[in-house]
């Protein structure tokens, strides 16, 4: 169950900067931008990586938004399933949708169903520093066939903190990153607890991402391997 979670994306978005005039974003600048991500188990194993491309740029006033195809694969390379993210800032600040956070191969799951959702987005200020706390998240999801609930979801982010600013080495280059950390709480057919830590970089988005069990040990992390324009 943790893994309906933190694909990272946590995966990824698990995700990168728009930079507009006046409403910069964490995610590049360019359409069809890809973003190549690996994930690892905890032993440091290859478990799988996902591809984000930027497929669109819109722009009005005060605000910028991204619409972004992100695909998952096995370990095998075997596509696990597709989903579209957005990603938004208005007024200065930065929203992630919190669907970055769901594994395509469990939304799939439910594809043919209907899908209602609450919330759903994470707030990032462009303007943050070590020891800044940010706003809390949560995402709320009903999924129903003919009329009839078949299931509920929710995912709650607290605990949010602006750790550090450090510098991230990965095969995509070296980046100036915030390392944000936080906990996570997802609530389906049984509860699961997990702590995270990710680092960011301006127009470039997740860099890294590790997340923990609910006792501190390592479950599996992300790595950004590839950005090509």
């Amino acid at each position: 169950m943790k893994h309906i979670l933190l694909s990272t994306v946590l995966g990824a978005f698990m995700f990168a900067g728009i930079v507009a005039q006046d409403c910069p974003m964490y995610y590049p600048d360019q359409e069809n931008t890809q973003m190549e991500y690996k994930q690892y188990d905890k032993k440091g194993n290859l478990s799988g990586s996902s591809v984000q491309k930027i497929i669109a740029i819109r722009k009005s006033a005060g605000s910028t938004e991204a619409e972004i195809a992100s695909e998952h694969f096995d370990a095998k390379g075997k596509s696990l399933g597709s989903v579209t993210l957005t990603a938004k800032c208005e007024n200065g600040v930065f929203f992630i949708d919190m669907k970055n956070y769901m594994s395509p191969e469990s939304m799939e799951s439910y594809e043919d169903m209907e899908m209602t959702i609450e919330g759903g987005n994470l707030e990032m200020p462009w303007t943050m520093k070590a020891g800044d706390v940010l706003k809390n998240g949560d995402l709320k999801m009903s999924f129903a066939s003919g009329g009839m609930t078949i299931m509920n979801m929710s995912v709650s982010i607290t605990n949010r903190k602006v750790e550090a600013v450090e510098n991230i080495t990965t095969p995509a280059g070296t980046f100036e990153c915030y390392k944000i950390t936080y906990d996570v709480a997802t609530k389906m057919m049984i509860n699961v607890k997990m702590k995270a830590t990710e680092w960011y970089a301006k127009n470039v988005g997740m860099v890294k991402s590790e997340s923990y069990t609910s006792d501190g040990k390592l479950a599996g992390s992300t790595l950004l391997t590839g950005l090509k324009k």
